[in-house]
C-alpha cells in the first residue's frame, strides 16, 4: 500500500471517528436534557455517554 494510501485511509478513519464522536456527545446530551442536572454534570454525562457508545461500537466491529 502506497504512503498516500495510508495517509488517505487514516484521515478518512479519523474524520470518521470525529464526525461519530460528535454525533454521540450531542444525543447523549440531548437525552440528558430532559433531567434537570448542573450543565457541567450534563456534558461530563454526556461525554461518558458517548465514550460507553463508541467502545460498544468498536467492540461489535471487531466481533462481526
Amino acid at each position: 500500500m502506497k504512503k498516500t494510501h495510508v495517509v488517505g485511509l487514516l484521515l478518512w478513519r479519523s474524520g470518521l471517528l470525529l464526525a461519530g464522536s460528535y454525533t454521540a456527545v450531542r444525543a447523549a446530551r440531548w437525552v440528558l436534557r430532559f433531567v434537570d442536572l448542573p450543565v457541567q454534570i450534563e456534558v461530563g454525562l454526556g461525554l461518558v455517554l458517548a465514550g460507553a457508545v463508541l467502545v460498544l461500537a468498536s467492540l461489535l466491529e471487531r466481533v462481526t
